[in-house]
């Protein structure tokens, strides 16, 4: 059997884990700054960098944290901080190129990042209430950012570092997902309860599909035909064909599926529940849960990979 390790944030205690999936044993827990909430790895999968929100959540008060966290992949030690200044409450996070993307939720901002250097590039003024999550397209010439309270996502150019359009979702839109061809957008659609699937090149909605309670993540096998997405507020998480744009199969996991993600040979899907402090590893094949890691506390945002990679 492949040997997979997972990296988990763990929010509610301020530090991530490393974690074999097999065995379920974690070998490894760093601190970070308070309320870390997202995580992603640069392309060449060395560093890792974590997003330090610094609040508990989007409806906390106060100014949250300013900071980046960069660290290596191996070690686990921390390479370097990122201070995004007067931008602060950083949230969604991700690279592509030489590039490393965050949200400032309460600034309106996504700031672009020399990846090599760690200097602000720019930052682009989106003019959005809560820029939640991000995602770049596979070619690497749009960035999307999915702007919780406007209840639309804006598309953004990033070589010319200026916002392109807006386009309007049902509430609450959080995690984002392309399909294999790169011509639509999954995302879901919390209160409301959907996937909006948006058509990049029209940049308008055109279907969607309803789903249960509380769609709050998302992911794609590789051959586009499956989706698989947490219910914060259900306990469950869903399979969606988007053939049919239905619901085919609901599988119940533990209390707040908050995060998830998928190991690099799409073999196993990974469900984390906030509130149960527990991860759920699913087999892609089979639709079944192989195994159940308890993680600390507050486990939420992940990055899968090869052992050897490790």
């Amino acid at each position: 059997m492949r040997q997979y390790t997972l990296i988990i944030l763990h929010k509610l205690e301020d530090s991530f884990g490393y974690y074999d999936v097999n065995s379920g044993r974690q070998f490894n827990v760093i601190k970070t700054r308070p309320y870390p909430h997202e995580i992603c790895l640069d392309p060449a999968r060395k560093n890792i960098y974590i997003a330090e929100m610094g609040v508990r959540g989007i409806e906390s008060e106060g100014p949250g944290g300013h900071t980046v966290a960069v660290y290596d992949i191996k070690s686990g030690n921390l390479v370097s901080v990122i201070d995004t200044g007067i931008y602060d409450r950083p949230h969604g996070i991700t690279s592509s190129g030489n590039r490393l993307f965050v949200t400032s939720e309460s600034t309106k901002n996504l700031l672009i990042y020399n990846l090599l250097t760690e200097d602000l590039i720019c930052p682009v003024y989106l003019g959005q209430e809560c820029a939640h999550m991000v995602t770049v397209s596979p070619d690497g010439k749009t960035a999307y950012t999915a702007n919780i309270w406007s209840n639309n996502i804006t598309a953004v150019n990033i070589e010319q570092c200026r916002v392109i359009n807006h386009i309007p979702v049902p509430e609450r839109p959080e995690g984002m997902v392309f399909s294999p061809n790169e011509k639509l957008i999954y995302c879901v659609c919390r209160e409301a309860g959907c996937v909006a699937i948006i058509d990049r090149k029209r940049a308008e909605m055109t279907h969607k599909i309803e789903t249960g309670n509380g769609p709050v993540r998302i992911a794609i096998s590789p051959d586009g035909y499956t989706l698989y997405i947490p219910l914060f507020h259900s306990a469950a998480v869903q399979f969606a064909d988007t053939r049919t744009r239905k619901v085919i199969s609901t599988m119940q996991v533990g209390p707040h599926p908050a995060g998830i993600c998928i190991s690099p040979d799409s073999k196993i899907i990974f469900i984390s529940c906030e509130e149960e402090n527990m991860v759920y590893a699913i087999s892609a094949e089979t639709c079944e849960i192989i195994n159940r890691i308890e993680t600390g506390a507050g486990a939420d945002a992940m990055v899968c990979l090869f052992t050897s990679e490790k």
